[in-house]
């Protein structure tokens, strides 16, 4: 709490009045103002102890580009009203939408308010939102309250989402992406029952049916696969044209997350690779996209030049079936031509990403 010279300056002036001026009605009207400053610095000490900021998020994970919206609730605990209480959430790198991330609000008692605005993410990367400033005053202003709230956000900027079909076959029999085709049929999952036709094999045939109705039935069964990916992502600096280079990289990491964000829609295990900071390298598996997808928020690229084809490497290291997508500056220059081109049909196949 930090006390303005002019409260000083009044104390003086009225410890001058009540030795100097015998008058009572002077002194009585000094006794007065005094009180009410004491009055005024426990009100400032009492809001200094009573106003407190809370966050219920404590990560947030977005796209790049993508708008976010911001929160956090001030709340006043005592009896006595915050006038006029200013609020200013620290806020990165981030366009802030009107410059809502400050204000003035009032705050009356047992109060609180929940403060709401919106910012977009620019940039690849992890950022830290917070902390939260609060300042107000006593009512006539002679105590200045400044506090700072450790009610920081973590904020992880996924690479941008793009227009990019990923092709998800051939595959492996018996998982989770349905096809219409009797080549990947899944003889653990049927589908339905219908009446018996000649051709029908006979371990197709369901007896417990046939035997209720007095005629055969044979069992259709579900048709799927599974395609695990593998995304081997080419960072390394020399692989790339110098006079675009910073924007060649960054698409090629959209790309790379792209694929990966469809593994989650596919319920496929995904893997990935890199030659960029780090140097990365996860082995196909569940649940581990959104991992890859934080790796890649903040991957950068390394000096020098690719030396192995990952094609080859990756073939012999991970299981059959796995699908390897492999990205670098030559399928980038092929992403564009498509989009030049006003392509509907983008994907990993017809940009190189992977063997056709």
């Amino acid at each position: 709490m930090k006390i303005k010279p002019s409260f000083f300056v009044i104390l003086i002036l009225l410890l001058a009045v009540v030795i100097i001026i015998p008058s009572r009605t002077c002194q009585f009207f000094a006794y007065t103002v005094l009180f009410i400053l004491i009055i005024n610095f426990f009100y400032a000490l009492k809001l200094s102890r009573s106003i407190v900021v809370e966050r219920h998020f404590k990560e947030l994970k977005v796209a790049c580009n993508e708008d976010i919206e911001i929160s956090f609730k001030i709340k006043n605990l005592s009896r006595v009203t915050a006038h006029l209480l200013y609020y200013r959430d620290t806020v990165p790198i981030f366009y802030i939408y009107h410059n809502e991330n400050e204000g003035i609000l009032t705050l009356h008692k047992y109060e609180k308010k929940k403060i709401k605005y919106k910012v977009k993410a620019q940039a690849r990367g992890e950022y830290s939102i917070g902390p939260v400033v609060i300042e107000t005053s006593d009512p006539m202003n002679f105590f200045t309250i400044k506090k700072e709230f450790p009610v920081d956000m973590k904020i992880i900027v996924q690479p941008a989402r793009i227009k990019l079909i990923t092709e998800t076959k051939p595959g492996i029999p018996q998982g989770e992406i349905k096809i219409n085709n009797i080549c990947y049929e899944d003889t653990t999952l049927r589908k339905s029952v219908r009446e018996y036709k000649n051709g029908d094999e006979q371990k197709r045939i369901n007896w417990r049916m046939s035997a209720k109705y007095s005629k055969l039935f044979t069992n259709q069964y579900e048709n799927s696969y599974n395609a695990p990916f593998f995304v081997f992502l080419n960072l390394a600096e020399d692989d790339y044209d110098i006079r675009n280079r910073a924007y060649y990289t960054e698409k090629a990491i959209e790309i790379a997350a792209s694929i990966v964000e469809k593994s989650k829609l596919f319920r496929q295990n995904v893997g990935f690779a890199s030659n960029g900071t780090g140097l990365p390298y996860l082995k196909p598996a569940k649940n581990q996209a959104d991992s890859i997808l934080d790796i890649l928020a903040v991957i950068k690229t390394e000096p020098g030049k690719l030396t192995f084809n990952p094609y080859i490497k990756y073939t012999d290291e991970l299981s059959a079936g796995t699908l390897i997508f492999v990205i670098d500056e030559k399928v980038v220059r092929e992403y564009f031509v498509k989009v030049e081109a006003s392509r509907e049909d983008i994907n990993t196949k017809n940009i190189g990403a992977m063997k056709k």
